[in-house]
């Protein structure tokens, strides 16, 4: 197997049957991708600044429209936050998985929401 195709199927991640029969991906765990999963199965809701911040990305909608392809029911409630432009309003979309979702995925989920935690804890000590 050449890198090019080793690369393709480690991005394509691992796949998983669910009780409702769809297939949900679990990308790389490295990845940006894997670890906006992996605090969407924590329960965390996500903003495109925490992505920023968090994860060196400007492209959590990417990520979620990535996921959500992948069979992940990443869901979206927009919230209006004051801005640094003399006090005007913009309306953020914040993302997160339902507690029924995370629950679906069972002992494995958890799994992986834990490792991407321990990844990210350490990518921020270096």
């Amino acid at each position: 197997m050449n890198a090019q195709n080793a690369n393709a199927l480690r991005e394509q991640g691992e796949r998983t049957n669910q009780s409702n029969d769809t297939q949900m991906v679990f990308p790389d765990p490295y990845s940006v991708k894997g670890r906006v999963l992996g605090a969407l199965l924590r329960g965390e809701r996500l903003t495109h600044l925490d992505c920023w911040r968090r994860f060196g990305s400007s492209r959590l909608s990417h990520h979620v429209y990535c996921a959500r392809r992948s069979g992940w029911p990443v869901g979206m409630l927009e919230e209006d936050v004051k801005t640094s432009d003399a006090d005007r309003t913009a309306t953020i979309g914040v993302y997160f998985l339902e507690p029924e979702a995370i629950h679906e995925t069972g002992e494995r989920g958890q799994r992986y929401a834990a490792l991407t935690a321990r990844i990210e804890a350490e990518r921020r000590a270096r």
